[in-house]
């Protein structure tokens, strides 16, 4: 893979020093460019071909942005609100078999952290505060984020 250098101010950099290798700057960096160059693309001669470039573009920066807060989401409820077995459930979760469906991956979440049934049609509120299920990405997100703080802390419980 080809290496590029940008330019970023003196506390940005200091505050990326800070996470270290904890995110991984070009994954984040990609979706970015590769909007900003699609946009440019359809703008300079606009056809069919450059709106599903831009369209593409635009919904891999969505998807990674969405799962980035998903994650991030997912890590703080297994940090701050999960139980030991809750988050070992969710810990269970096989994502390559969920990822094609958003109510097979809300299903799987209810059946984890709901075995006895008794969450009903309130299962979204009682889970994530908010009557209405996450995106589909979030979601993904949110589960991979439950699933790796538990990897880091499990052989110490």
């Amino acid at each position: 893979m080809a290496r590029v250098s940008i330019y970023v101010s003196d506390d940005l950099k200091s505050r990326m020093a800070e996470v270290g290798d904890a995110l991984n700057w070009s994954d984040i960096a990609r979706p970015a460019f590769e909007a900003a160059i699609a946009t440019f693309n359809h703008q300079r001669g606009r056809n069919m071909e450059t709106v599903i470039e831009r369209l593409r573009a635009s919904k891999a920066q969505y998807t990674h942005h969405a799962e980035g807060h998903g994650k991030a989401a997912g890590r703080q409820w297994g940090s701050d609100k999960a139980s030991f077995f809750e988050l070992r459930a969710i810990s269970e979760l096989d994502l390559g078999v969920l990822t094609d469906n958003p109510e097979r991956i809300e299903g799987a979440i209810v059946r984890a952290l709901d075995p006895e049934d008794t969450y009903g049609s309130d299962a979204a509120e009682i889970i994530f505060g908010d009557r209405a299920w996450p995106t589909k990405e979030w979601l993904l997100g949110w589960i991979e984020g439950a699933q790796e703080l538990f990897e880091e802390v499990k052989d110490q419980l």
